[in-house]
Formats: structure tokens, sequence, C-alpha cells
């Protein structure tokens, strides 16, 4: 539930500057599955001293890094063909920009956080010899390993695995927004970032969430934990002896049609921290994505309320952020719900509500249910699913804030 202008003394200090002194935007409950302990409780703050934003969370760093051990949405690869080919677009720019920042060929390169290793394929693409990835998951570990060229060894930032070697160009994509110690897991890299090294950090643009607002409070979720504008982005790395030489914007297809808002800042190791600059905006922007989010989550709760009876039961197909938010924020959460299915392997057997997650092939073939697509991005791809797996039931798709179309059933 929204709770703005409320001051607070955080139990998290700020990410950036350290301060306790923090402004609550906005408060939520998810609801998760059993082995998902603690993060419940959302709570997204503002800092009142530099104008961070983060979730004021007490989970420790060696539970979000369980979390990514065991259950990481990229061990499997890309969920289709198309994905894999709009990544593989999306790492050769990242590439090319990095070209123009790497003394040469033989430069040591890391990629903490590297999933399958897409991004060190491409470089090795463009002939960089001399390529690491990092991984908290085995399974990404192994597929990274894979790669002509590339060594791959798990760990994290918080955990670099050992024997670390300063690198000349160290990569953090959408790797930050997870990290409950920034300051500390970036002064623990420090030592391993080569004398005038680089350091590429590309994170999810906060500034902008409100422009992008496909799904209710997609990006105030379970694992994002740290929420960034340039200003807070290079803010934080002033603070951690990097200089930023170059920072921009720009957008991320999650899915076709469905750009995502992102920015990243290329940095050189200065090795004295240097000074940060208040950033004013970003509580006012974020103010105005919790608006828009409760505006779709209002539409969503009604469409839910209209098509669900008190005692018809459903089937909820996805097992994500969205839906741990209408399990506790909409009439979903009052439903009769017989199932739990996702197509993810990661995401089967797994308890939710009391009941096991299940593969979709393991639905009953009689038809009753109504099937809830809990997935405002891939509703397309659910109906099609049921309907290949001979599933006669309805189908309902939820409101889409980008359509403004009348609900829909297949």
């Amino acid at each position: 539930m929204p709770a703005p202008n409320v001051i607070t003394r955080t139990q998290r200090p700020c990410p950036i500057c350290d301060s306790h002194d923090g402004v609550l935007l906005y408060e939520q409950r998810l609801m998760l599955p059993d082995d998902q302990h603690g993060a419940g409780l959302q709570r997204v703050v503002v800092c009142n001293d530099c104008g961070g934003a983060f979730t004021d969370t007490s989970i420790p760093q060696r539970d979000y890094d369980a979390l990514y051990e065991n259950r990481s949405r990229y061990a499997a690869g890309p969920a289709a063909p198309v994905d894999a080919e709009r990544d593989v677009a999306r790492f050769r720019d990242i590439a090319a920009l990095l070209d123009e920042m790497v003394p040469g060929r033989s430069a040591r390169i890391v990629d903490i956080g590297c999933a399958g290793g897409e991004m060190l394929a491409a470089l090795a693409d463009r002939g960089y010899v001399d390529l690491t990835g990092i991984d908290p998951s085995p399974a990404c570990v192994e597929r990274s390993r894979g790669i002509p060229g590339v060594r791959a060894n798990r760990g994290s930032l918080a955990n670099l695995p050992a024997p670390a070697e300063p690198w000349d160009l160290v990569i953090l994509s959408h790797v930050l927004e997870h990290v409950r110690d920034l300051k500390g897991a970036l002064a623990a890299l420090f030592p391993f970032v080569a004398p005038g090294g680089v350091l590429y950090v590309e994170v999810p643009d906060a500034s902008r969430y409100v422009d992008f607002a496909w799904s209710p409070f997609q990006d105030f979720n379970s694992e994002h934990i740290n929420h960034f504008s340039l200003q807070s982005l290079e803010n934080l790395l002033a603070a951690s002896g990097f200089r930023t030489v170059r920072r921009a914007t720009k957008e991320i297809l999650s899915a076709p049609g469905m750009p995502y808002p992102a920015l990243y800042c290329l940095a050189r190791r200065e090795g004295t921290r240097l000074s940060i600059r208040r950033d004013d905006e970003l509580r006012l922007r974020l103010e105005s994505y919790i608006d828009r989010s409760s505006a779709i989550l209002d539409d969503i709760d009604r469409c839910l309320s209209e098509h669900i009876g008190s005692d018809d039961p459903v089937i909820v197909w996805g097992t994500g952020e969205l839906t741990a938010k209408l399990l506790t924020q909409t009439f979903l959460g009052h439903a009769r719900i017989v199932a739990f299915v996702d197509s993810n392997p990661v995401n089967q057997g797994r308890i939710l509500r009391g009941l096991p997650v299940i593969a979709p092939e393991a639905l009953p073939r009689d038809g009753t249910a109504l099937i809830v697509a809990s997935s405002i991005l891939h509703y397309d791809s659910i109906a099609r699913a049921a309907r290949s797996l001979g599933l006669h039931n309805p189908v309902l798709r939820l409101p889409d804030p980008r359509a403004r179309e009348e609900t829909s059933f297949r």
C-alpha cells in the first residue's frame, strides 16, 4: 500500500552515502514461494541526504546469493529463439561500445554476473582473448565455459572467487540492483581493477520506470533492492573511487514491443573518493511511478473480481513477481486456486500458497478451471501453449496498459 512522505530511520544504511535518514515511498507485501524466506515485505525508501533510492531490507547478501545460485532464471538459457536473437544484438551493441575504451585485444576482461556468457561471446567475436565469467549459478557457469576461450567460475560481486587478478575491464551488467552492501562490494572489487582500468555498469533506470510501466510495480520486486538514476549511480561510483567518463540512458527489449529503461556508466579507477551531488529528481519520478502502478493494479483487481466467482476453480499460469503481488493485493488472493503453473523448470516443484508449482504438461484436460495468465508480457505465449496442449479452459487476459483494450479470453 502507498505510504508517501513518511520519515523513517532505515534499518539498512543508504548504499550510496550510509545515511539512515530516509522517506518511505511505498510498502507492499508479496506472497512468495516457501523457499524464499523473509522477502515478503518490500519497503522502498529515498535517502534524505543523497536522494538515492533502495529497498529497506534486513535480508543478508548470502540469502540473495543463494537464490541466484539455486534459482537463476538464466540457468535454462533463453526461453525462445527470438529471445536469444534479441540478446545477441544487445550484447553486440555493448561490445562495440566497450571496444572504444579497452586498450587492445589482449585486455583482461571479466563479466561478473555473466549468466550464460552471452556478453563474453560478443567480446570473443570481436577478437578478445582473455575473458573470464563469474556467476553464482553452476548451470550458468557451465554454459559460459562452453564458449571458446572463456574461463568461468562460481562466485559473485560480494564473493569473488580466488584467485582474482587485476582486470582492465570489469563488466557489471544488471548486477548492482541486486547487491545489498554496494559500497563494501565495490571496495572489495577495487584492488582487482587495474590502475586506469574501466568499469562498465548497466542497471535499470528508476527515473524512467513511470515511462515504461507495463505491469504494476514490476520494478519494486523481491530481487531489485537498489533503484538508480544516472546521478545516483554516478554518486555510488564516485564514493567508491571511480570517475565516470561516459554515461547514457538506453532501452532494452524485454519482449517484442516491450522496451525496458536502462542506463549505463563507464568509469575509470581513480584511487580517491570523489564528491557526490544530491539527486533531487529521483524521488519525484518514483512518486509518479507509484501513482501509475497503483492505477494499473486497480484495473487488474476489477478485472479479476468481475471474472472470477467466489467458488470458481482457478489455475494461475505464471509464478513471477506479478503473481506475488496479485495474491496479496487483489481479488486473486481470495480465489479458489487449484493449481499454479510455470513453464520454467527452475520454478517447478516450489511451494506457493501450499500448492506445488507444476509444469503445463501436468494440467488436467477437463477444461473446467479458468486459467489466469498472470503475465501481461506473455499472455499470447501462455494462450498458445494452453491450446497446443489440448487445453480448452478459458484463458483470462489481464488489462494491458499499452493497449487499453477490453479484457479477452482464448
